[in-house]
């Protein structure tokens, strides 16, 4: 231990409060107390201490000691190696889905949890991803205080068929580029995929030997027709007088 207060009964109160190291800032005399997460509980409890003690401990060296003190909770191992077990549980059991995720504890009973998202996904699935989540959770007495959905802005279809009509007859590449610059997350292979999905709702095709895609009638059917510059048909236009120039 590194400052030590001028607290007498400082070995005591360390071993009441859990308390696993203290310090005092030399900036400004703050005594810094260090509790492991993995100590704090809701309420007290034999073999953990709560907040509210904690707090009514600094009262208490403020009055009796006339000391300012600061508390901090710190990570421990056994519940950093609970959060890695809960996150690649939820990466398993949903791999088509869940793309990261990140079980932040807050104390020992209490969690934070945020899931990334590579793709769009429906409020049904995420139901059942926080089904499963507290499930898990409420079987080993942990709560889930807030629950986030990390989801990456992408392209819409509307917005893959307008600029596929655009560029077409157009490669995967030249529609990543095109889109890249809007959506700095888009990925190839999720591009990729998209496309897929156009072509079997018929809305696009693809040529093998050229490997390029272009709208069908019913992909041109189901855009907005609307009477702007920025009409699909009107930037195409466009488009193909400046590669005429």
């Amino acid at each position: 231990m590194s400052n030590q207060p001028a607290i007498h009964n400082l070995d005591e109160i360390q071993a009441e409060y859990f308390i696993s190291d203290v310090i005092v800032r030399t900036s400004d005399g703050c005594v810094v107390l260090y509790v492991p997460k993995d100590k704090i509980s809701e309420r007290a409890q034999k073999g953990f201490v709560s907040l509210k003690q904690l707090d009514n401990l600094q009262r208490k060296l403020k009055q009796e000691y006339d000391v300012d003190s600061e508390l901090i909770l710190s990570d421990s191992d056994s519940l950093a190696k609970m959060s890695e077990g809960f996150e690649t549980l939820l990466k398993t059991t949903f791999p088509d889905i869940i793309d990261g995720a990140q079980v932040y504890f807050l104390n020992s009973q209490k969690v934070s949890v945020t899931i990334k998202f590579s793709d769009a996904v429906e409020i049904n699935k995420k139901e059942t991803i926080e089904t499963f989540l507290k499930t898990i959770l409420t079987s080993a007495k942990i709560e889930v205080q807030s629950l986030q959905w990390d989801e990456i802005e992408l392209p819409s279809l509307i917005e893959l068929l307008t600029v596929t009509k655009k560029l077409q007859p157009v490669k995967l590449k030249q529609v990543y580029d095109c889109l890249h610059e809007g959506y700095p997350s888009l990925q190839e292979n999720w591009l990729n995929k998209q496309l897929d999905k156009l072509i079997k709702k018929r809305f696009l095709v693809r040529e093998q030997a050229t490997e390029t895609y272009a709208l069908t009638a019913h992909g041109l059917n189901v855009l907005p027709k609307i009477a702007s510059r920025n009409n699909s048909d009107i930037v195409r236009a466009l488009d193909l007088g400046r590669r005429k120039w």
